[in-house]
C-alpha cells in the first residue's frame, strides 16, 4: 500500500483516515492467504489488522462519521471469528512445539487423543471462518469501509490539529488503565497502598491466580487496546514514549502467556474429562513451574505501574506532545541529513 509521509500538523480526521486505510488494507491483503490455510501467520496478521481497525474506530469516533454498518461491534463480530481459529492454532503450536517433547511414552496415547480432537475442532472452526468471510456481513462491512475511505466524512472535531487535542485523547485511556483491578492481583493493601506478595509465598500467589485470573485476562485485553492506540500516535512524542509502548507490549505478552496456559489447561481437561495432574502429570508439572515464572516476570512490571511516581511520569509524558517549534527543528535536521527512516512513520507499525 501507499505509505503517507506524516505531517505533524495534520488534522485528527485526516490522520484517522490514514490509520483506518492502513489497517483495512492489512486484513484485506491477507484474505487469499488465509483461505489457502498453508501458514498460520496470515490469519494472525489479519486478526491484528481487524483488531487495530476496531480500536481506531473507537478512538477516532469523535472525529469521523462512518457508514451505519461500520462500528466497533460490527468489526468485533468478524474479529471474534478470526480469533477463534487463531486461538486453536496457538494451542496446537504450544502442544506440539513444547509439551509433546517432554512426554514419556506412558502419556503419549492420551496426548494423541488430545491432538486428534484439536485437529477436528480446528477444521470445523476454519470452515466456520470461511463461511463468515464469504458471508454478507463481512462483504457489506468491507464495501462500507471502502466507500468511506474513498469519500471520508469528518466531524468538526476532526478538523482540529492533532497536537491541539492529543493529551485529551490519550489521558483518559491511561487513567482508566491505572484503575483496572487486575493490577492488584497478587498484592496486599497496606496503609492504603498495594504491595506485592513476596515471591516466596508461592501457594498464596497461585491461589490469587486461581481466584482472580479472569481479572488478569481483562487487564490484558485493556492493555492491548491501549498499546494499539498509543502506537497510532508514536510520531507525535519524544523517543521516551516508545519505551512506554515497549512496556505495554511486554505486559501484553506476559499476560497472554498466562492466559494461553489457562485456556490450554481447560481444553486438556475438557477433552480428557479428567484432572490434568492424573492423566498428563508431566504437562501439569510444567504448567505449575510456569506459574512461578509468571510471577518472576510479572511483579517488576506490576510494581512499576503501582508506583505513584511512575504513574505521574507517564501522565506527564502524555501531556507534552511535540510542539510546532520542535517539529520544525526535527524536520530541518532530517532534511539536512538527507535521510528519512521508516521508523518515523507510525503507519508502519506492526
Amino acid at each position: 500500500m501507499k505509505v503517507h509521509q506524516l505531517d505533524l500538523s495534520i488534522a485528527l480526521g485526516e490522520y484517522a483516515h490514514q490509520i483506518i486505510c492502513q489497517n483495512f488494507q492489512r486484513f484485506v491483503d491477507r484474505e487469499e492467504s488465509v483461505f489457502q490455510d498453508n501458514d498460520p501467520e496470515p490469519l494472525h496478521q489479519m486478526r491484528v489488522g481487524m483488531r487495530q481497525l476496531r480500536t481506531a474506530v473507537r478512538i477516532f469516533s469523535t472525529a469521523i462519521v462512518l457508514p451505519k454498518g461500520v462500528s466497533h461491534s460490527s468489526i468485533g463480530v468478524i474479529a471474534k471469528s478470526l480469533g477463534e481459529t487463531r486461538d486453536l492454532d496457538v494451542l496446537q503450536l504450544d502442544l506440539t512445539n513444547r509439551y509433546q517433547l517432554l512426554l514419556p511414552k506412558t502419556e503419549q496415547s492420551k496426548f494423541d487423543k488430545v491432538l486428534k480432537h484439536l485437529h477436528q475442532k480446528r477444521e470445523q472452526s476454519f470452515l466456520d471462518l470461511k463461511k463468515t468471510l464469504n458471508g454478507d456481513r463481512y462483504q457489506k462491512l468491507k464495501r462500507s469501509i471502502q466507500a468511506w475511505i474513498e469519500k471520508p466524512t469528518y466531524t468538526p472535531v476532526g478538523n482540529l490539529a492533532i497536537l491541539e487535542i492529543l493529551p485529551d485523547l490519550l489521558l483518559p485511556l491511561i487513567c482508566e488503565l491505572f484503575l483496572h483491578p487486575g493490577w492488584l492481583v497478587g498484592t496486599r493493601i497496606q496503609a492504603g497502598k498495594a504491595a506485592s506478595i513476596p515471591i516466596e509465598n508461592v501457594e498464596e500467589l497461585n491461589q490469587q491466580l486461581r481466584q482472580f485470573g479472569d481479572l488478569l485476562h481483562s487487564l490484558r485485553k485493556q492493555i492491548k487496546g491501549v498499546r494499539y492506540q498509543a502506537e497510532f500516535f508514536a510520531a507525535f512524542y519524544e523517543p521516551s514514549y516508545m519505551q512506554r509502548i515497549a512496556e505495554f507490549k511486554a505486559i501484553q505478552e506476559i499476560l497472554g502467556q498466562f492466559q494461553d496456559r489457562v485456556v490450554l489447561r481447560q481444553f486438556l481437561e475438557s477433552t480428557l474429562n479428567a484432572d490434568l495432574g492424573k492423566v498428563l502429570p508431566t504437562i501439569d508439572r510444567e504448567m505449575q513451574q510456569d506459574e512461578t515464572a509468571f510471577w518472576q516476570n510479572w511483579q517488576p512490571l506490576q510494581q512499576s505501574y503501582l508506583s505513584l511516581e511512575f504513574r505521574e511520569s507517564l501522565r506527564s509524558l502524555l501531556t507534552t506532545p511535540l510542539n510546532s517549534a520542535t517539529t520544525v527543528s526535527q524536520k530541518s535536521k532530517k532534511k539536512a541529513k538527507g535521510s528519512t527512516s521508516s521508523e518515523d512513520n507510525p503507519l508502519n507499525s506492526n
